[in-house]
């Protein structure tokens, strides 16, 4: 669902952009054809092994395996920019030497828990991510990641695009441990030298109504592409199933 949904956003505002199929994703040489690929929530086990039952149209059955995520990590490797999206986070977070932490994982249901909330989120705008958007904005969270940085390379250029205040995250509906989020990263770029990544905690098109934070995802993709943000349009936008 968070794939199409990433498509309606994208149809929506005009990008023009690639649907990617696990056999599409395989054989690599990503980096020759794009500049961004993004990956829709979903669990890293779902990425990778997917399901092979017979009911599943083929070109959804099974995962990317090994080759595929070979093809991904070569893609950053080759300077292209990985945008994650909830979830999908955490494929990177684990198989890509990264300087940041899912500290969603390591909590239970019972200390922490948010089936969907607005919360507030403080937005660095001088970073080409949060350029445009509200210093003070509102976004959408639903038991996504939200992180913490950690050690990391000195090749490495991490930043906090987004993160929760020290107080009163969430703004309407409800989450339980609220308390466990204050101050930490809800979105985070790392210049990998040559490739990016873009870890979105938040789901910033969360069913094509997250207006507050499309400008956050728009602004990932041309990032991706080294473009100037007033020359909007420029970059493609590619989208993985």
């Amino acid at each position: 669902m968070d794939e199409g949904w990433t498509r309606w956003v994208l149809d929506h505002y005009q990008f023009e952009y690639t649907k990617l199929h696990n056999e599409d994703i395989k054989p690599g040489k990503l980096r020759q054809r794009f500049d961004a690929i993004i990956l829709p929530d979903q669990r890293t086990n779902s990425m990778l092994d997917g399901l092979d039952y017979k009911t599943i149209v083929e070109q959804y059955r099974g995962g990317l395996g090994d080759a595929g995520w070979d093809a991904l990590r070569q893609f950053v490797a080759d300077g292209g920019t990985l945008i994650s999206l909830g979830e999908a986070c955490n494929l990177l977070v684990d198989r890509l030497p990264l300087g940041v932490k899912d500290l969603k994982r390591s909590t239970t249901r019972e200390a922490h828990f948010a089936p969907g909330a607005i919360v507030n989120l403080q937005v660095d705008t001088a970073h080409p991510i949060g350029r445009g958007v509200q210093p003070e904005a509102l976004g959408f969270y639903i038991n996504s990641p939200f992180f913490q940085l950690m050690e990391g390379f000195a090749s490495q250029k991490v930043s906090v695009v987004a993160r929760y205040p020290n107080t009163k995250v969430n703004a309407s509906g409800w989450i339980r441990g609220e308390d466990l989020m204050y101050g930490r990263a809800a979105v985070v770029s790392i210049e990998m030298n040559p490739g990016k990544v873009v870890l979105f905690g938040i789901r910033p098109q969360h069913r094509a109504q997250t207006h507050a934070t499309f400008p956050l995802l728009f602004n990932a993709l041309y990032w991706s592409a080294e473009g100037d943000l007033s020359n909007a349009g420029a970059a493609p936008a590619r989208t993985n199933q």
